[in-house]
């Protein structure tokens, strides 16, 4: 790179202390650029403004004091630990370590001056503090500056980082002098009057002060200002994505029902719920419109969205056009295929079903009928978007569980049609403030309660000691013709993560517990024909059991499973838990999840499960989920469209997501004033992470 003074251009090894090493460890975390390294944030911050004398100190306060070490060493009462005493010009200190103490007694030495931080404690009758925050304060007065008196950044780290001098302290090191060098320099996307009417700090000084804040209230300040930032831009990818369909017209117009449709409608075997008949008319009403449909739906698991989805390609297909169905995996679409071939049994309209399995000879005469308009309903997997695959007319595509596909496969499918209208379905609630992000560029319709009759699932917590009765259950369920999912969280042994591996857990079910009865397995490592000529047996009911990963997760539809088990439960996310919960109880059987967990029942672990039995609402279950564990856990690792937020936060930000959203609209319907150079940024800006999303980049 040549020299700079904008920090994104100048790498990361101009900054003192940063040689060929420590810069290859850097990278692993993503910094390579002075700006990288700026946009390294402090994950908390310690208040050191205001350092106490020992003698002031007082029992259950939080403090920072600065001292000197007198005295170390390890003592024994009924378990080791190591005591550091330091002492000021008022008294002295105790220490005390219960674990670590290898590191801490290589670390700290008789005479080093050490800044402590963290909660005064009554031990033994006198203040003590334990495991507190240290860093040693060398003779240096100006590096001092860094790491005292003022509030100071405590930054992520992990065990490579810190054995490379990368600890907090080390941050420190480099991440002052590049913001008094490169901070002012940092270039702003977003425009003068969004700042302004914003209210937003200058970027150089969010940065500032985001790292080194003269006081709480003002990090907060410089917090808005940056997760302000990262969600406007977002959002102007997200409007840009929806703009660049629907200011298209549709080359289709969709008939009204007439009457055939209605009768096929009362003709069904059950009836619509209030909420499936809301999700089609508001469908409909977007397939009538000239541009393009650009709509998520979602509901819960079992909730019904395929028959929603089928009644929109019935209409499309009677309107003389085509309709397609992507699944994310062969088996997923082979029930979409027979669920829509049975619905639309009495129509005359015969769906086909496109995998990558398809036999050639088949392949060949489904693609013909495609391209000539004979076909006019297809489901498939991805083979749906490959080069040879043309339609006559594509007028409406279905993608469902869109998490498990990115945004350019998406787009892949609605290349194929004329501004197709384009319906995505998926069964994992989202929380608001997420669909408004992930999903921005698609209008909601929700589906949000359960056909008639369908019995809720009956959810319990138990212990390794509730086995012998857990498995008297399962075979009496077996042996009265239900079928039952036993669910792992890992497919090999760990040695860090002492868990049944499924594949352990098959031989003991199979060869010890139950082995009159027939067990079938799936996992990750097997091979694709395998995993799914197995759950084909399960489907057809040859076997009782089924011992699988997370693999079962979505999709497989099973009605004569009445009891899924899931082990080792804390270690997933409730949302996944509730996809899993939701693969029994598709029928009028009672039905039951079980979640075996060895967690103490008054850890943080055993309490959010507990809060999972009592819920059987996915968009509860969802709110929670992203409080507790973040976005990832919801969309899934493929979802494309969402970047990692190093500011904003998905789960507590919906003002300043709603206030991002209506500023980013301001800005591409040219409503708010843009220098040309400002305009040209952001244009260069929303190209450059196009281009990335369409290669199969994060956005």
């Amino acid at each position: 790179m040549t020299y700079s003074r904008n920090p994104a251009e100048v790498a990361v090894t101009y900054m003192k202390g940063v040689g060929p090493k420590k810069a290859e460890i850097l990278s692993r975390v993503g910094i390579e650029t002075i700006e990288d390294l700026l946009y390294y944030l402090p994950r908390r911050y310690l208040d050191r403004s205001n350092l106490q004398s020992i003698a002031t100190l007082q029992f259950g306060t939080e403090v920072t004091v600065v001292g000197k070490i007198v005295m170390q060493g390890l003592l024994r009462a009924r378990k080791k630990f190591y005591e550091i005493v330091i002492q000021d010009d008022t008294g002295h200190l105790p220490l005390l370590w219960f674990n670590g103490i290898k590191y801490i007694e290589k670390r700290y030495k008789r005479g080093m001056t050490l800044s402590v931080s963290g909660t005064v404690s009554d031990f033994r009758g006198g203040a003590r503090i334990i495991h507190p925050e240290v860093e040693v304060i060398f003779e240096d007065e100006e590096e001092a500056k860094i790491h005292t008196g003022r509030i100071i950044p405590i930054y992520p780290s992990t065990e490579l980082l810190k054995s490379n001098w990368l600890d907090s302290r080390g941050f420190r090191r480099i991440i002052k002098p590049a913001l008094d060098q490169y901070g002012d320099f940092i270039e702003d996307l977003v425009p003068a009057s969004v700042v302004e009417d914003a209210k937003l700090m200058p970027l150089p000084d969010a940065v500032k002060q985001i790292h080194y804040p003269d006081n709480f209230e003002v990090r907060a300040q410089a917090r808005h200002s940056l997760a302000f930032r990262e969600l406007l831009l977002f959002q102007l990818l997200v409007a840009d994505r929806r703009q660049r369909i629907t200011h298209k017209h549709k080359a289709h117009t969709i008939a009204k029902p007439d009457q055939g449709f209605h009768d096929w409608v009362h003709a069904l075997p059950f009836k619509l719920t209030k909420s499936q008949g809301k999700a089609v008319a508001e469908i409909l009403e977007d397939l009538y419109k000239p541009e393009p449909m650009l709509k998520l739906l979602q509901g819960d698991v079992g909730s019904g969205k395929t028959v929603v989805a089928t009644m929109a390609m019935l209409l499309v297909a009677r309107s003389g056009y085509q309709a397609a169905m992507m699944a994310p995996t062969e088996l997923l679409a082979q029930q979409h295929f027979q669920t829509i071939t049975k619905l639309l049994a009495s129509t005359g309209e015969v769906p086909v079903l496109l995998t990558g399995t398809t036999p050639p000879r088949e392949r060949k005469l489904i693609l013909g009928a495609l391209e000539a308009g004979k076909t006019k309903i297809i489901v498939g997997t991805h083979a749906l978007f490959t080069d040879d695959v043309t339609f006559a007319n594509l007028a409406f595509a279905v993608v469902d569980e869109q998490h498990r596909f990115g945004v350019s496969q998406r787009e892949a499918l609605l290349a194929k049609g004329n501004s197709p209208d384009l319906l995505v379905m998926t069964a994992t609630p989202i929380p608001r403030t997420l669909a408004l992000t992930a999903y921005g560029d698609l209008d909601l319709s929700i589906i949000d309660e359960m056909p008639v009759g369908r019995i809720p699932v009956k959810t319990a917590l138990r212990t390794d000691a509730d086995r012998p009765k857990i498995y008297k259950f399962i075979r009496d369920e077996v042996k009265s013709g239900n079928q039952v999912f036993f669910i792992y969280p890992l497919v090999e042994e760990s040695l860090k993560v002492q868990l049944k591996a499924a594949t352990k857990a098959y031989q003991d079910l199979s060869e010890v517990i139950f082995p009159d009865l027939a067990i079938g397995l799936v996992h990750g490592q097997m091979k694709k024909e395998e995993r799914e000529q197995t759950m084909a047996r399960f489907a057809k009911r040859e076997l009782g059991i089924l011992v699988s990963t997370t693999v079962v997760e979505v999709g497989i539809d099973i009605p004569d499973a009445t009891v899924i088990v899931i082990e080792h439960a804390e270690r997933f996310g409730l949302s996944q838990l509730h996809q899993l919960r939701g693969r029994v109880g598709r029928s009028n059987k009672k039905s039951y999840c079980i979640l075996i967990t060895e967690m103490e029942t008054t850890s943080e672990s055993y309490q959010r499960l507990q809060r999972f039995v009592d819920c059987n609402d996915g968009f509860k279950i969802a709110e929670l989920d992203l409080e507790l564990r973040g976005p990832g856990e919801l969309l899934g690792t493929k979802q494309s469209g969402m970047p990692e937020f190093k500011v904003a936060n998905i789960a507590t930000d919906l003002s300043l997501i709603l206030t991002a959203r209506e500023f980013a609209h301001r800005l591409m319907t040219n409503t708010l004033a843009m220098s040309d150079q400002e305009r040209l940024k952001l244009k260069m800006y929303i190209k450059q992470r196009r281009e990335r999303e369409q290669s199969g980049g994060v956005s």
